[in-house]
């Protein structure tokens, strides 16, 4: 069977328990999300049932190449796309790299920076900032992410929803109003590790639909390659499941095997 047919029926078929997953582990664990974070979340998984079946944009040929889809969404113009890679690297580095906001610039699709910005109330946020595509203006936005994870050393879930109104804008960036971002990193059983990540996101400002939709198809691409490279580099290339980074562990309250247990 094709490789990338084969991905495609994989995560067709588990669109649903990835949502379940993200439901149980968020009513079974505390992860510190306030009421308003969760009804977000909800809102989100339930636009999934409104969406169309997911159609190949660009098909990778071998095992490591990244494959890409798109699907519409009910009541946008704005599609929503995903890219699956596979790589030869432990999920535990995939996961170093995502939670470390200094390396946003160095991977993420046309990231200028990152921070962190915190409420009034005291929850932490990201803030992220990108070069804007010609002819569009730089975009700023400010995000609640969560890592989840239902059981030992199994799948996590990074889940990232848009704050539009939680910080103050800024002058020089138009504020993207409403984000849907997913990295789903599964240990596969020879080893590797498949990376599904999904995006919708509406822009914001006076970009056409058909010119966000040029642009976000590149996005998955770029963004899997970036984190594919930084993967590769020391030290989260010599991560593994057995020995991962104690601060990512206790961060996120994730649970793996490790030589100790």
């Amino acid at each position: 069977m094709n490789c990338a047919l084969d991905r495609h029926q994989h995560f067709s078929q588990n669109d649903e328990l990835h949502n379940s997953v993200i439901v149980k582990a968020l009513t079974m664990r505390t992860y510190g999300i306030s009421r308003i974070g969760f009804a977000a979340l909800a809102l989100i998984l339930g636009t999934s049932a409104l969406a169309s079946e997911w159609k190949v944009e660009l098909q990778g040929d071998v095992r490591g190449d990244i494959t890409t889809y798109v699907r519409s969404v009910s009541d946008t113009p704005i599609k929503q796309f995903r890219g699956v890679v596979e790589t030869p690297h432990s999920m535990v580095a995939a996961l170093s790299v995502i939670d470390d906001i200094s390396l946003c610039q160095q991977w993420i699709y046309n990231c200028q920076k990152a921070r962190y910005h915190y409420t009034a109330d005291g929850e932490r946020l990201l803030w992220m900032m990108f070069d804007g595509v010609w002819p569009a203006s730089d975009r700023d936005l400010v995000m609640k992410s969560v890592f989840l994870q239902e059981y030992p050393n199994g799948p996590v879930t990074v889940q990232s929803t848009g704050r539009q109104s939680a910080a103050p804008e800024q002058s020089d960036y138009v504020r993207i109003p409403m984000l849907d971002n997913s990295f789903y990193v599964e240990p596969l059983a020879d080893g590797w590790t498949r990376i599904t990540f999904t995006t919708h996101m509406n822009p914001g400002g006076l970009i056409p639909a058909w010119i966000a939709n040029i642009v976000a198809t590149d996005a998955p691409i770029r963004t899997l390659e970036g984190l594919k490279r930084m993967m590769n580099k020391e030290p989260f290339r010599d991560y593994t499941q057995s020995s991962p980074p104690a601060k990512l562990v206790e961060k996120h309250n994730l649970r793996f095997s490790t030589r100790d247990s």
